[in-house]
């Protein structure tokens, strides 16, 4: 047998350990790492990105109007709302689109 244990069975144990958390509590942290994630994946890219172009995170941040600790923050994944991605991505000459999907549609949102 495996001495690791399947991702199911160690979120068996959590909340076996932690019964006074309700359904809805799981539900919300589930989705605040997930959300989380996505924001550390995109901040991923952007630098990717920074980097190919030769820019330094200082050159973006005077094309963008902030500091450069903020490009290392949206870097790492610190990123709050829509607009700082736009305006960080239009710095590197890119673009962000969104989409809300639902059920089987897919709109263009921006």
């Amino acid at each position: 047998m495996s001495q690791y244990s399947s991702w199911a069975e160690v979120k068996r144990r959590m909340r076996e350990n932690q019964p006074e958390v309700p359904d809805a509590e799981w539900e919300s942290r589930k989705q605040a790492a997930r959300t989380a994630t996505e924001a550390r994946v995109v901040g991923h890219h952007l630098r990717e990105i920074r980097e190919e172009q030769g820019l330094t995170q200082a050159q973006v941040a005077g094309s963008v109007g902030i500091s450069q600790a903020r490009v290392s923050q949206i870097e790492r994944g610190e990123i709050h709302n829509l607009e700082t991605m736009r305006t960080y991505a239009e710095a590197l000459g890119a673009r962000i689109t969104v989409t809300i999907e639902y059920g089987d549609r897919a709109v263009g949102a921006a």
